[in-house]
């Protein structure tokens, strides 16, 4: 079957342009999730509160139709083009011409980029799809994190538990047993330095979704990984409040509250992209 795509797709150029399209169409529908379901899981829980009964956040994806963030205005099949409306609009609202995040963009363009590099990377097999949907989770949680600092288990999960089946039917080059002691190291690790810190402070230094998000990438890469990579988070954290602190001229705040789900994929992408190199730097 393969095989056969192969020759449907021609050419490692023309699959690439092939999958880079479907990366910004999905990169498209990832925009309506990272906006939709943080408030459907949190209004679900709410709910569930209230009245005891549970309604599938899921439903929000679907119903309503596409509609602008920020007046709630149907949006027109022309200005739902991945990249080419937002640019085309200069990232204004059509309707009430406020501005609309670069998130939009970016995310199409990540995800573009993505599924392009997993398709050059790996050809038309499993191993392509299933880093296609790795980088697809992470580009949620990454945004949902800045957003909101939540990483939502759906999505967590979601990460280990390909990464565990991927290394179980060999589509990945880890072992089953070195998936699951990643796994395991990657969750006790800040699980236990989180500890430490609540013996010292009274308050937790780590959000319970970070404990999952670096467990799953542990599946994903490996148990030598998880130091390094917690590592290079926190050094992509520092920087970006130092850079955030120059540029606002603030003062450094304690106290102040930092997603730290998107440094770790950060750094666990940079493992997926160029490990050799990395791991070298590091060492």
């Amino acid at each position: 079957m393969i095989e056969h795509f192969n020759l449907f797709f021609g050419t490692n150029t023309v699959g690439s342009l092939y999958f880079l399209l479907l990366g910004l169409i999905v990169g498209s529908f990832l925009n309506v999730v990272i906006w939709r379901m943080p408030k459907a899981l949190f209004s679900n829980a709410e709910s569930a509160v209230d009245t005891g009964v549970s309604v599938s956040p899921w439903s929000c994806l679907f119903n309503p139709p596409s509609t602008t963030p920020c007046c709630g205005q149907k949006i027109a099949w022309r200005d739902n083009i991945p990249v080419f409306s937002w640019l085309r609009l200069r990232g204004k609202c059509r309707s009430c011409g406020k501005h609309i995040s670069s998130r939009y963009l970016l995310v199409e363009f990540a995800t573009g980029l993505a599924f392009m590099w997993s398709y050059v990377q790996f050809g038309l097999s499993f191993q392509m799809l299933l880093h296609c949907a790795l980088f697809a989770l992470l580009i949620i949680l990454f945004w949902i994190d800045i957003e909101t600092y939540y990483l939502p288990d759906c999505f967590t999960y979601s990460v280990l538990w390909l990464g565990l089946l991927g290394s179980a039917f060999n589509f990945l080059p880890l072992a089953p047993v070195a998936a699951i002691l990643g796994a395991a190291v990657g969750y006790l690790l800040p699980w236990s330095i989180n500890f430490l810190y609540w013996l010292w402070r009274g308050r937790d230094g780590f959000g319970g979704g970070d404990f999952k998000l670096l467990g799953a990438l542990g599946a994903w890469l490996g148990v030598t990984t998880i130091m390094p990579i917690l590592g290079l988070a926190t050094i992509l954290a520092l920087l970006g409040v130092g850079l955030q602190m120059l540029l606002n001229k603030e003062q450094w705040n304690p106290e102040r509250m930092l997603p730290f789900g998107p440094f770790l994929i950060l750094a666990g992408a940079i493992f997926l992209f160029a490990p050799n190199f990395i791991r070298y730097i590091i060492i």
